[in-house]
């Protein structure tokens, strides 16, 4: 099933959320706070799902190096996601 540009965008806006978020606790020496995204169930879900697709090893390269996060395709990483919990797409 496709993904919606406009929920594709919901997706990258929480993974550039989710690498601010990181930069920005760092600095500050505190936590990360998952903060709302959004009422709508189906763009807070997309939202979400960028948020949790950035990598550790993403993060490290991002806060350590400076290295330009990747983008990724929604539908692709969510595809993934299911295959690995066993699920049919």
């Amino acid at each position: 099933m496709p993904v919606s540009k406009f929920n594709q965008e919901w997706f990258n806006t929480g993974r550039r959320a989710r690498f601010k978020a990181e930069k920005q606790a760092r600095m500050s020496g505190t936590l990360t706070l998952l903060p709302e995204s959004s009422y709508r169930a189906t763009a807070h879900w997309y939202w979400r799902q960028g948020w949790n697709s950035v990598m550790r090893q993403e993060l490290e390269a991002y806060l350590d190096n400076g290295e330009t996060p990747q983008r990724l395709n929604a539908e692709q990483h969510i595809t993934k996601i299911r295959k690995q919990l066993g699920a049919h797409a």
